[in-house]
């Protein structure tokens, strides 16, 4: 079954985009993004899980459209829905970091800056860590090292989900 001729991976991998952008704009809403954003790490995590119960209806919808489950199929299919999500929420991040919040990187490095002023052992220890967060909190390297932790989980749910599927 289509949704206005919409192939069902096309579908969810558009309700993951749309899930994952109203969850951009309710952390920021929240303050998770600026001035609590020492959640923001926990938050991230359970969006990520979250994400797994979209890989789960999904398999649970071609279910419904196939009478024999097989693995590798349900693989293949996970596999394409990752690319499909991942290529555009890459695309979303990309704009809402750039012309929604782009204080972001700011103040996540003020915040950190606030914390190392706190904990940092010495004068070559806050610099060193001021460094890491000044080459890590800029919008490419940032995108690059979150798609990759999302790939990770998406292979996780692709490669573990299928193996629990049964057949009717």
């Amino acid at each position: 079954m289509t949704l206005f001729g919409m192939n069902n991976t096309l579908k969810f991998a558009i309700y993951i985009v749309v899930f994952s952008l109203i969850w951009l704009v309710g952390e920021k809403l929240l303050g998770y993004q600026n001035t609590i954003v020492d959640w923001l790490p926990f938050t991230s995590l359970l969006w990520l899980i979250l994400i797994g119960v979209f890989y789960i209806a999904f398999l649970r919808s071609t279910r419904q459209q196939t009478t024999k489950v097989v693995y590798k199929t349900n693989v293949k299919s996970l596999l394409t829905l990752s690319i499909y999500w991942l290529l555009a929420f890459g695309l979303v991040k990309w704009v809402y970091f750039l012309f929604v919040n782009p204080d972001y990187f700011n103040d996540l490095i003020i915040r950190g800056r606030e914390w190392l002023t706190l904990t940092a052992t010495s004068e070559e220890n806050f610099e060193n860590a001021t460094r890491m967060m000044d080459d890590f909190l800029q919008l490419p390297v940032y995108l690059g090292i979150t798609t990759a932790v999302q790939l990770i989980f998406c292979l996780i749910y692709a490669f573990l989900f299928p193996a629990f599927l049964k057949n009717k």
